[in-house]
């Protein structure tokens, strides 16, 4: 069929299908004798898909993201939800103060002084558990994000959101802003980061651990070297350190009940630890320990530094000059 036709049936307009054309949304066949588009059903349905999504707001760039890579679209979704909280709160907020403005009568000559209640923006939005669901799929990827949901399950799920959620601390407060900030080309590069860092270390062979920590340790002191060092602070200031204080004893006691995975991960992460452990006591990388606790904070020097500081370690070492 033809534009035309095509925008009939999805229900926008010949311009608005041109749009998302001119922006790589659809790619529909052309026919090479007129060099018209000739759309399927499929294109159509893709059309409706586009502007179901356009409705709830997202922007041309996201929807690209999400068609691409429909795995990021829960991220997008997530984000929405916590911008429309965050919407909600301060139309919550003006319709107090005119249902006050309204009940004190505060604009009359004879009223007391209107006296306004405090403003929602100068506050973060409490985390929930749209947030939680965020930040612990950010973090383990598909450990979490392939198991196969029973009763029992779910039921470990939603417990497990409700103990991230109780961590209302500035610092996630701050790191959930941190992801929602990032642009859909750095999420994605941040998100695959995340996955490729547990997936290694979990697929990590007992024999290989010795080799992997020294490559680890070799490329991080290469970061901190160059150029990326700047954006290896604000990573694990913002993103990597509200984290570690997150997936507490009790936090990885539910994950174990909720996948044998996490058993596995945590079982390969704890020799990864000790390796690295036991190299950064070595005297050859005394001056490395040295930078990491002046780059870093105290908590990265060898007598103080524990499994969530060499996890982040790893991830530093990653650093490819494109996640901010």
């Amino acid at each position: 069929m033809l534009i035309h036709e095509a925008a009939r049936q999805a229900g926008l307009s010949k311009k608005a299908v041109q749009l998302y054309l001119s922006a790589g949304l659809l790619q529909p066949q052309v026919d090479a004798r007129n060099g018209y588009h000739q759309f399927t059903g499929e294109d159509v349905q893709r059309l409706q898909q586009i502007r179901w999504l356009r409705q709830l707001d997202f922007s041309v760039q996201e929807i690209r993201a999400m068609l691409e890579d429909p795995s990021a679209a829960q991220y997008y979704i997530l984000k929405r939800m916590t911008a429309l909280r965050e919407e909600k709160r301060r139309l919550d907020w003006r319709m107090a103060q005119l249902e006050q403005i309204l009940e004190q009568d505060c604009l009359s000559p004879n009223s007391t002084a209107l006296t306004p209640g405090p403003e929602p923006w100068h506050t973060p939005l409490p985390l929930d558990e749209t947030d939680a669901y965020l930040i612990v799929s950010c973090f383990l990827g598909s450990l979490v994000q392939n198991v196969e949901l029973n009763e029992y399950r779910r039921f470990l799920w939603q417990r497990l959101l409700k103990v991230v959620v109780a961590h209302q601390t500035p610092e996630l407060a701050g790191l959930r802003d941190y992801i929602y900030s990032l642009t859909p080309e750095h999420a994605g590069q941040l998100f695959a980061l995340c996955r490729r860092v547990v997936s290694e270390i979990a697929a990590l062979p007992p024999q290989k651990v010795e080799e992997f920590s020294g490559r680890v340790l070799e490329h991080l002191d290469h970061n901190l070297s160059s150029s990326a060092a700047g954006r290896l602070k604000r990573r694990y200031e913002c993103f990597l350190r509200p984290s570690i204080r997150l997936f507490d004893a009790e936090t990885c006691d539910i994950l174990r009940e909720f996948t044998p995975l996490f058993s596995e991960y945590q079982d390969r992460l704890q020799a990864y630890c000790d390796a690295m452990l036991h190299r950064l006591q070595l005297p050859e990388n005394a001056a490395l320990c040295a930078r990491l606790a002046a780059f870093f904070g105290p908590e990265f020097s060898p007598d103080q530094i524990g499994s969530g500081q060499l996890t982040a370690l790893y991830s530093l070492s990653l650093e490819s000059g494109k996640v901010n």
